[in-house]
Order: structure tokens, then sequence, then C-alpha cells
């Protein structure tokens, strides 16, 4: 009698622990590291259907105004791989400046599988927009004195796009270029990217891109030339101006997948 009480006893108590959730399987992970590709953005600076090769060269804009460029360049961060299943992977980076003399930029290296889109930001999170050129880790990527607002990194923060060159401004689009230019900047003007839908696949050790045009033309929608002081945003008192808000806007339109 005094084993089966004992027997008794030991059910119960197992009974109870299970009952009450103290006994619970150990989680398994894998140690296994997830097998990745090269991700490389390759953007081509356009102007209309037109690619611009150098600096200073006319070419004609899609309405036939003659334009001509000086610099044309933007810090592109917070990048997301669309999955199939609409689900994000965030790819991890400080952010990438895309300048003009290189079309390909290296975003980072991704998982392998199918995904069906990018999104990103044309600017800087606020958090690095926030720190000085000198630190460490992120020289490379801030110490860049055409992408400040002012004569310093800091406090203005940086220009999230650089823009600036010479337009014919006349009606007839027959007169004599002037000069603009953008420095678009501030937290306030961190703008989003939503690319359309259009797969594309990461294998494991290959280098894979997603090809797409800027299309630089696209800044001056809505813009009423004429008035010259539409063509000039440089300072980050300036990047409060009501300009500003059709220029973010115009942002918006100007990636375009390569066909």
């Amino acid at each position: 009698m005094k084993y089966t009480f004992g027997i008794l006893m030991v059910l119960v108590s197992i009974s109870l622990l299970t009952s009450c959730g103290k006994v619970e399987p150990t989680p398994t992970t894998s140690t296994e590291s997830v097998p990745t590709g090269q991700l490389k953005f390759h953007l081509h600076t356009f102007i209309g259907e037109n690619e611009v090769d150098a600096y200073g060269i006319e070419t004609a804009m899609p309405d036939g105004r003659m334009i001509s460029l000086n610099m044309a360049q933007l810090y592109i961060s917070d990048i997301q791989l669309v999955k199939l299943d609409g689900s994000y992977y965030n790819v991890p980076s400080n952010g990438v400046l895309k300048v003009f003399e290189s079309e390909s930029v290296i975003i980072g290296d991704v998982p392998v599988g199918n995904y069906k889109t990018v999104r990103f930001k044309v600017g800087l999170t606020p958090t690095v927009n926030a720190l000085e050129a000198s630190t460490t880790g992120y020289t490379n990527l801030l110490n860049q004195s055409e992408m400040w607002l002012s004569s310093s990194a800091q406090p203005d923060g940086y220009a999230f796009l650089n823009f600036s060159g010479s337009i014919d401004t006349t009606v007839a689009k027959t007169g004599d270029k002037i000069p603009f230019e953008f420095k678009i900047g501030t937290n306030a003007n961190l703008t989003q990217i939503e690319m359309p839908a259009q797969n594309f696949t990461i294998y494991k050790d290959v280098v894979g891109y997603v090809h797409m045009k800027i299309e630089y033309d696209r800044l001056f929608e809505g813009i009423q030339l004429s008035n010259n002081a539409n063509l000039h945003v440089k300072t980050k008192a300036d990047n409060a101006l009501p300009i500003v808000e059709t220029l973010k806007k115009n942002i918006q339109k100007l990636f375009i997948y390569e066909n």
C-alpha cells in the first residue's frame, strides 16, 4: 500500500506540473548561417529618354527644353526587399551615396530567394543625419562636403539630394540657360520610394542587380521656371520653403525600372 501511495503521488505531481505549463519542450534553433548573395543597384542618370554621359553636356528634356548638369547625386537608405508574400527583409545598411560617376552601388549581402520589388528612402535616417561627418564607420558616407547644407555637416545636417546645373527657362525654349541648384535635406524631407512589382532572384554567392533609371528632369514637374526663386534651394532654411513640397513629391517619381 505504501508503494502504491508513493507511485500515485509521483503521478499526481507530474500531472500538476504538466497542467500548469511547467514542463515545456526546449526550443530548437538552427546554427546554420543563411546563404546570401550580394545585391547592387545599377542606377543610370537620365534626362527623359536621354542618358547623361558627362557633366556639362546639353541635353534635351522631353518638352524640348535644354538643360546641362553640374551635379546629380543622392543618398539612399532604409532599403527593404519585398518578398513574394508581401513581407519585408530590412537590409542592414547605414545608407549609400549614389554619385554620378558610378552606376553600380553596393547595397549589401542579402538572403537568397525570390523577391518581387524593393523599397527605399531618398535621404538619410534621422539618426545618421545627426552624426558628425567624422563619426567612426561613417566617414566614407558622410564626409562629402558637396552633400552638406552649409560649410560644415552639423548642425544643419546633410543634403539628401544635390542636383544642379543650368536650364532654359523661357517660354519659347530657345533662350540662354540660367543656373539652378536643389539641395534637398532635413528629416522632414526624407522621401519613401515605392517601386512597382518586378520579380528578381538572389542566388548564393552571386551578385544580383536591380536596374533603374533616375530621370532627374521629373524634378521640374509643376515648377514655374520663370520664377528664379523656384530654382534655388541650398540651405536648411530654404528647405522649409513651399516649393520644397513640390520637389519632394517629384523625388517619388524619379526612379524607373530599366527595361
